[in-house]
């Protein structure tokens, strides 16, 4: 499973419902309201454990937890890095 496909069951699963088949890779979700600080845990906890990375504090906010697509470029930054750390 690709890591859009992952984050939109998430949010299909999380919103349960009719909101989730509106949700598109641009559509903004903490300014909108879709998600709030407590989903934002949730959303931080799914993704961590799903493709078993860790993100310090500092290298999430706002505007990085914006959309599907900018979570997507997030998470990629993340598993870019740890490839890199293993490869000699």
């Amino acid at each position: 499973m690709d890591i859009r496909s992952a984050l939109r069951q998430y949010f299909r699963i999380y919103l349960k419902g009719a909101e989730s088949r509106d949700l598109q890779d641009d559509t903004p979700l903490l300014s909108s309201g879709i998600i709030d600080s407590i989903g934002v845990v949730g959303l931080i906890d799914f993704i961590e454990n799903k493709f078993d990375i860790e993100f310090m504090p500092r290298e999430l906010n706002r505007d990085s937890l914006e959309t599907i697509e900018r979570i997507h470029e997030a998470i990629e930054r993340k598993l870019a890095g740890k490839e890199a750390r293993r490869t000699p």
